[in-house]
């Protein structure tokens, strides 16, 4: 089966938060359990065999330390 360029830069991203979680030195399935991952689960993600869904991925994001910041637009609370 033919993976799609989405498919090769989620691996990398993938690859990269394995990196940081290791490097912070989180293996144990503590942190894992807090963010509701379980340790059959990420290793899977992490050895490629499948890829995180969108929860999953924002977990793995949070325990490595990887912040988000959507842009956000205020609008008038007035009826148009």
């Amino acid at each position: 089966m033919e993976t799609t360029i989405y498919e090769d830069q989620a691996k990398a991203l993938v690859a990269e938060m394995r990196q940081l979680i290791e490097a912070k030195g989180i293996n144990n399935g503590n942190a894992l359990e807090e963010a509701g991952l379980s340790q059959e689960i990420v290793g899977r993600i992490f050895n490629g065999e499948q890829l995180p869904s969108l929860s999953e991925f924002l977990a793995l994001c949070q325990i490595s330390g990887i912040s988000f910041q959507l842009p956000t637009v205020e609008t008038p609370n007035t009826p148009m």
